[in-house]
């Protein structure tokens, strides 16, 4: 089974302020980032439940098994408005839980991927 994983931190905003400070910090003294396990900032843990939504994932389920072409057909399989599955397909690919391929056709659409199987989350209880 492959798996995703996902840390989410709950920090207030003194406490995300100094994250942004050091991430600069770090930056101009030429220290590498590199390749990141990708985090999610939520600003309370009431945050947290509105990031990974029962619509957003079920709509992670269905790209994984449904393999739709393009988000108009996600849409029509999630039985949704195009705008919507749009909006959340943008966010979900923002916070790295899914990607957006390229397709070589006359109209360009984007295809959703997501290429694991379950989703790992960590949240950090300590301040």
């Amino acid at each position: 089974m492959k798996l995703k994983d996902i840390e989410i931190k709950v920090m207030s905003d003194e406490a995300y302020g100094d994250h942004l400070n050091q991430l600069f910090e770090d930056l101009r003294a030429g220290k590498p980032t590199g390749k990141r396990k990708p985090k999610i900032i939520a600003r309370t843990p009431e945050d947290v439940s509105k990031i990974l939504t029962n619509e957003r994932i079920r709509l992670l389920q269905v790209i994984r098994e449904k393999k739709p072409e393009s988000i108009s057909e996600l849409a029509r399989l999630l039985n949704r408005s195009q705008s919507n599955v749009s909006n959340d397909v943008k966010y979900l690919e923002g916070i790295g839980l899914l990607e957006l391929e390229e397709k070589n056709d006359p109209v360009m659409h984007k295809k959703p991927v997501v290429n694991y199987d379950a989703v790992r989350i960590t949240v950090n209880l300590s301040c």
